[in-house]
Order: C-alpha cells, then structure tokens, then sequence
C-alpha cells in the first residue's frame, strides 16, 4: 500500500527549516510514498531542488495562518495519510485546519529551536506557548533536533516523554558532492579564507563577528571574511560596522548563494557566530565536507557536535575575544582526529513507515 505524505511550508526561501525539509522530501521513497508539498505561496530558491515526481500545491495567500480555509480543503482533497510540518505557524495552521474533519492524518511537528531559549528570552508570549503546546499534545510524533531539545519539548509543553523523537537534521550528501565536484574556487589564495554563512539577522551573530575579525586583523592581516546569505535586514547595519572598523576591504557580503558547498570547500575556516539556533545545518555540512569550525555555544549540543580542539573551537555567545583567539589559532586544530559523529541516525522512510503502525 503506498501512503500519502504531505509536507506542508510557507514558501522554499532559503532557511534552515526549508532545507531540511527539501532534503527529506529527496531522501523519501517515491515507490512508497505518494508526496505532496503545500505552500502558502509557491515561492523560494531550493525549487529546483524538488524532484519532478513531488505533486506541488500553492494556496497563495498573503500568510500562513489566513490559509487555513485553503489547506482545510486540500487536505480533504488528498486525504493524506501523513502531514509534516517543521515551522509553529504551519503546526498551528494544520491544528485549526483540520478541526471538524473525520478523517486525522498522522501529524509529525519539528520543533524549529529550543524551547528554553524561546521562552526565557519572551519571544512567544503565553498565547502562542499555548497553542504550540496543544499542536505538539496533539501530534503523533514531535521531532527534536538534540537531546537536549528533547528534554525542554517535554517540559515546557507538557507532553509524553515517549513521543518526541530525537532526529538529528539530514544533510544531503549527493547534493553536497555534486555541487563540489567541478566547481570553481571563488577565493584568492593568497588570503586565509575565512566563510560564515545565514541570513543576514541579528540571531545569527555577524556584528559579533566582524569586532572579533577586527582583532584577527590587527594581529594578522593575512585573514579574508567572507560571509554568505540573503539579508534579513540587517545588512546595511553588517556594512555600516565593517565600514566603522576599517575592515571592509577584507569583508566581502556575497548575498544568497545558490551552491554555498564550494565556499565550504575552499575555506580554511567555517565560522558560525550564532545567538541561536535550532540545529545548524551549516555545521553538520562543514563536518561532511570534513572543515574544521569554530562556533559558539549557541546551543549546548555544539559541545558534543564539535570535538573541541581537535575539529573546532567553541566558544560563548557574543564573546569577541574567545571568538577572535579560536580564529587566530585555527591551525592548531587536527581534524583527522575527530571522532565527532556527522551521520544522522535514523533514516525517514523508516521513520514514516513506523508512524503509520502505530
């Protein structure tokens, strides 16, 4: 019997959240699964990623949670017998969706980040934890991207312990090494090349960055930064502080890059400066492709991902100093000696066909 598996996203904008679920929509088994991808708008750069055999819907409306009369029916439509949902707008859109509908999927919720993070700093007040909470009651299996996120999912919302699932993000290798494979090197090699990659926001740390790279250069100017990502809006403000520090000769914003894995490739150095994250895709990529990293300690799982001192230097959130010192002695690391796992565990055919059992 094939099942009917439904994805169900804002838009395919380059995100974190977007790419893992591209990746798994790539990884699923065609000849088992029957896929659907429902978005709010039909929109976003990893469209091409899609594979051909993926039915795509777009119920074009103006934001997640004015779509729900759309998806209602199209969830009637398709009846699947799975839906996923990765973003706290689309679970919650999903759980208004299908009240009053006889017929339940199956409905496996992501959580985007930590809820610890989320709810001590006030970025969801006590409404929407409410909401998030009786999404995640609700759903068949919540996925958690650390242990440690595991254990917060539990607390904070209330829920059985059995039914959140430790999933490590997938990266896509075949992509990885595809887009390796013949590229160019974008970088002058007379330079240390240094690469940090997200969107341009406050959460991801790059005015951080930039004063810990000031204090790289004064004390060795042979360093080259080079950051990658579309802008979130704070771009003009990243340029303004290159501008102050008199670095903007040794920064360079490429903006969205369509094959980020041959910056990867060709760095010496990748840096995340992360406030918060979930799980950063970009650090579990740099493993594969086998870089050494230096990252902070935007999440605690960073101290197990990262084997510190041998693949990587972690350091604390917002701390120029640390950040600039690990920078300046990346060439101490051994990375051949990393015992760090990079694999994801389980495997989402797996995953789903287990679902439906129970």
């Amino acid at each position: 019997m094939r099942i009917k598996v439904m994805f169900f996203i804002a838009t395919l904008n380059g995100g974190g959240a977007e790419r893992v679920t591209v990746t798994l929509i790539r990884e699923l088994n065609p000849k088992k699964f029957d896929i659907y991808l429902v978005l709010v708008n039909k929109e976003g750069v990893f469209f091409e990623l899609i594979p051909n055999y993926v039915k795509i819907i777009e119920l074009k409306s103006t934001r997640t949670l004015f779509s729900i009369i759309s998806l209602r029916k199209v969830i009637r439509d398709i009846q699947p017998d799975i839906i996923y949902s990765t973003l706290f707008r689309t679970h919650i859109a999903i759980e208004l969706s299908i009240k009053g509908i006889h017929l339940k999927p199956k409905r496996i919720y992501r959580s985007p980040t930590s809820p610890k993070i989320l709810l001590e700093r006030g970025e969801i007040n006590s409404f929407m934890r409410y909401l998030i909470s009786r999404a995640y009651q609700n759903a068949d299996m919540v996925l958690a991207q650390t242990s440690d996120m595991k254990k917060e999912i539990v607390e904070y919302h209330n829920i059985d312990n059995n039914k959140v699932v430790t999933f490590i993000n997938p990266i896509d290798k075949d992509l990885i090494d595809n887009q390796i494979k013949n590229s160019s090197n974008p970088f002058d090699d007379s330079f240390i090349n240094i690469v940090g990659a997200g969107r341009l926001s406050s959460l991801k740390g790059f005015d951080t960055l930039l004063y810990a790279f000031k204090k790289v250069l004064d004390k060795n100017d042979k360093f080259f930064l080079h950051i990658i990502g579309r802008d979130g809006g704070e771009q003009l403000n990243l340029e303004k502080i290159a501008n102050e520090l008199s670095i903007s000769h040794r920064v360079k914003f490429w903006g969205f890059q369509k094959n980020p894995y041959r910056f990867f490739y060709y760095t010496q150095l990748y840096i995340l400066s992360s406030r918060r994250e979930g799980l950063p895709n970009t650090v579990l990529e740099n493993q594969y492709i086998g870089k050494p990293i230096v990252a902070t300690r935007c999440i605690s799982f960073m101290d197990e991902l990262i084997d510190n001192g041998i693949n990587g230097w972690v350091v604390d959130v917002d701390d120029i100093n640390a950040l600039s010192s690990a920078i300046l002695n990346y060439k101490k690391l051994n990375i051949k000696n990393s015992k760090t796992r990079r694999d994801n565990s389980l495997d989402i055919n797996i995953l789903l066909l287990d679902i439906i059992k129970r």
